[in-house]
């Protein structure tokens, strides 16, 4: 996995597990919040390990054309989305080893509206980072830079994430093998309080 001095993070909704492991690598955390929400990515979907596979599930956004900065992006409630994706993580999970100790902790996300995602994501992040018990350095961009010296790893653009190698146990790889750097979801519910370890030294 790669490490860095910094590294700037896009806020994404149950970001998967190579962001993760690589946040825990880097002394300082910086979160995009002046970038244009870009569609179909980790800011507004993440993949589950449902009884058929990879599932996906995507947060729909108001649609208000093209260019709009990930702060204003508003959560659209439409369809009832957070029924759906609550009902997909207990019927993907509620067998993992660690489910009851954590899913009290989401399944109020899924029961109040919230009004826009950049919110959301970070409320969750939040949440996640508390269950991984670290503490770390954190801050958010002042303006939009498009390209950062060496120094830092830029984790906006997808194909700079790198998968991390570790496996674990996960509910259904019997059926279908392991999959990996889904969402943390997966390495919180299926290994709980190692999760840490895991990142920090696989």
């Amino acid at each position: 996995m790669k490490s860095a001095d910094c590294v700037v993070v896009p806020v994404s909704y149950f970001a998967p597990v190579a962001v993760y492991a690589t946040i825990f690598r880097s002394d300082k955390i910086i979160f995009e919040q002046h970038e244009n929400f870009v569609k179909q990515t980790i800011r507004s979907r993440c993949e589950i390990y449902g009884a058929n596979g990879k599932q996906l599930l995507s947060v729909p956004v108001e649609k208000r054309g093209n260019h709009i900065p990930i702060m204003d992006v508003q959560i659209s409630y439409k369809e009832d989305w957070q029924k759906i994706h609550w009902r997909s993580i207990v019927s993907a999970y509620r067998n993992s080893p660690y489910f009851e100790y954590y899913a009290d902790e989401f399944q109020p996300f899924f029961e109040t509206k919230t009004e826009l995602l950049f919110d959301l994501n970070m409320s969750l992040h939040q949440v996640v980072m508390k269950l991984l018990k670290v503490e770390y350095r954190v801050g958010f961009t002042e303006k939009y830079i498009s390209e950062y010296g060496n120094s830092v790893l830029d984790l906006r653009k997808n194909d700079l994430l790198v998968f991390p190698t570790f496996q674990y146990n996960q509910v259904f790889e019997e059926r279908h093998g392991f999959i990996p750097n889904l969402s943390i979801l997966d390495l919180l519910f299926n290994v709980g309080p190692d999760a840490s370890e895991i990142l920090r030294t696989k």
